[in-house]
């Protein structure tokens, strides 16, 4: 099984969690007048979203760990 076939879930929660807040931050700064901000938006949309992941990654590891003992 592959990386991408095994880890789908995870790469999902990543890409959708990462645009919402990326958005999310985008409406903000607009309301605030402030700049869009190109590098900003991808910073956001790769740390958020790269974060998400992981952390569900951690609890479906962890859950798994403790239903096998």
């Amino acid at each position: 099984m592959s990386f991408f076939e095994k880890n789908k879930t995870y790469l999902k929660l990543g890409v959708i969690s990462g645009i919402m807040f990326a958005l999310v931050m985008v409406a903000f700064d607009y309301f605030m007048g402030r700049q869009f901000s190109i590098l900003k938006f991808a910073l956001h949309f790769v740390l958020f979203g790269f974060f998400n992941a992981y952390m569900a990654y951690r609890k479906v590891k962890k859950e798994e760990a403790k239903r096998n003992k």
